[in-house]
């Protein structure tokens, strides 16, 4: 099995810095964004965090000492966010055309065809370094080996290789930042785990080493910067898991991938031992294959005022299932079920403090929006009851599969009697009408009368920015 070169793009404190691509004269100043209503902190310039901003801190605490400094405060500003992230993708387009976004601000890429030639074999590779065609059996190999790094090595490139792939990031880094403004680090690995561990290295010691890319694929740098490597920083292994991990002694990256896969996998869980394994450089998931499949997906705010009628709550409840189905449909999943869900204000009394969710199945799994919408709806009436003042509500997609597999599923009964074949085709093509018209005009250039013309319910935003690449009236003028 040959090495793959998989690749992570990170935008550097993206949400802070794509509220300086049209502000030159933030380029040096401290920023950072709020929460929804205003709330508390989720992204931070490099200059916040040396400020020692911290992460989740309320506005009301900060305000004084933002006035005081000079930090430049902006309202979260989804829809010029996720424009800019299309941006970026658009541009890793250049060099690959196998891409997983996996999250609004990173993006797995595979560049391996970039090296190989017309029979698979990388720059400067002899025909002796691949003499068997025969396909190695990884985990076998890893079960011989005592511990890492001993025997066989995993997931080396030649040296010619390597040195075009160094060229190649820079110019990947370079061209990024130049085309849409963000800057980015990249990591570049044999598997997903030590391309992101690469991409941490990158941004983590840039003021050191001048790169904002790091390679990970020579076993002695692997090793070297693995141990540089905090095991909290390491892919798939949040808080808890770190402390456990800490308490046992492995408090590195390469402490780590130095234990035994199998005892990590009887100890905790198959996505554990996966971690170990990739790495080790042995490549579990490739560059386009999600690790984790996303079983649902949620959409939910907080209102900016309490919401108290039926009638105020509808509006939400009805742009977030319309939401939900466009976002399914964009990802090719449906959605097995819907789950709904009311909130007062954490803060209020006890007798007047209410938390309430419903969840309701389709006969078939779906991702059409009026279905989505009407049984939104139905829960909605379900749940809700007078005399609360609603400060938040949300809807949830639940077990989500991929669209063609559903399609090829045969279910117990094949008809839906309140959704007959001619209403689901119905429904389907006023969905993708939806799709082309938004794609084309903007979100919300087409709506239902349900989600009411006007948003009162819309959360706080006192220091939203202009959408300069999604709104007309937004777009930057020269003076």
């Amino acid at each position: 099995m040959r090495t793959k070169i998989i690749g992570l793009v990170d935008c550097d404190s993206f949400f802070a810095s794509c509220e300086k691509v049209f502000r030159p004269d933030w380029a040096r100043r401290p920023v950072v964004v709020l929460s929804n209503n205003d709330g508390c902190v989720v992204a931070r310039s490099p200059e916040a965090k040396a400020l020692d901003i911290p992460m989740g801190e309320p506005y009301f605490k900060l305000k004084a000492f933002a006035q005081a400094r000079g930090v430049v405060v902006r309202s979260a500003n989804f829809a010029l966010y996720g424009d800019m992230s299309r941006r970026v993708v658009r541009s890793l387009e250049r060099w690959s055309s196998a891409i997983d976004v996996y999250s609004i601000d990173e993006a797995f890429l595979d560049l391996s065809g970039r090296f190989q030639d017309h029979d698979g074999r990388y720059h400067g590779e002899t025909e002796s370094e691949n003499a068997s065609s025969e396909p190695v059996d990884v985990f076998e190999l890893r079960r011989r080996v005592k511990e890492w790094p001993e025997g066989a090595t995993i997931g080396e490139i030649p040296a010619q290789t390597r040195i075009e792939l160094e060229e190649l990031a820079q110019e990947i880094v370079t061209t990024v930042r130049r085309w849409t403004g963000v800057p980015i680090s990249l990591g570049l690995g044999p598997t997903r785990t030590l391309a992101k561990a690469a991409s941490r290295l990158a941004k983590d010691e840039f003021e050191t080493t001048g790169k904002k890319y790091a390679l990970l694929f020579d076993q002695e740098e692997r090793i070297a910067a693995l141990k540089r490597l905090p095991v909290g920083k390491v892919w798939g292994v949040g808080r808890r898991l770190r402390d456990v991990f800490e308490k046992s002694g492995l408090r590195t990256a390469f402490d780590l991938a130095r234990c035994d896969p199998k005892f990590i996998r009887q100890s905790f869980t198959i996505d554990q031992e996966r971690v170990v394994r990739e790495l080790r450089g042995e490549m579990i998931y490739d560059a386009t294959t999600e690790p984790t499949p996303r079983r649902s997906m949620q959409i939910s705010r907080s209102f900016g005022e309490p919401l108290v009628s039926l009638d105020e709550l509808e509006k939400p409840v009805s742009t977030f299932a319309v939401r939900l189905a466009a976002k399914l449909r964009e990802r090719k999943l449906v959605a097995s079920g819907l789950f709904a869900q009311l909130e007062t204000s954490r803060f209020a009394p006890p007798e007047v403090n209410r938390r309430v969710g419903l969840a309701a199945n389709f006969p078939k799994p779906t991702n059409l929006t009026p279905e989505i919408l009407s049984t939104a709806l139905d829960l909605l009436r379900r749940l809700y009851a007078p005399g609360y003042e609603y400060k938040r509500a949300g809807i949830l997609g639940l077990e989500l599969v991929d669209e063609a597999t559903a399609g090829a599923r045969r279910y117990l009964f094949d008809l839906d009697p309140e959704r007959p074949p001619e209403r689901v085709e119905r429904d389907r093509k006023l969905s993708a009408a939806l799709d082309a018209v938004n794609a084309r005009f903007g979100r919300n250039a087409v709506f239902f009368g349900s989600e009411g013309v006007d948003r009162p319910w819309s959360p706080n935003s006192s220091f939203i920015s202009p959408s300069y690449t999604t709104d007309w009236n937004a777009l930057p003028t020269a003076r």
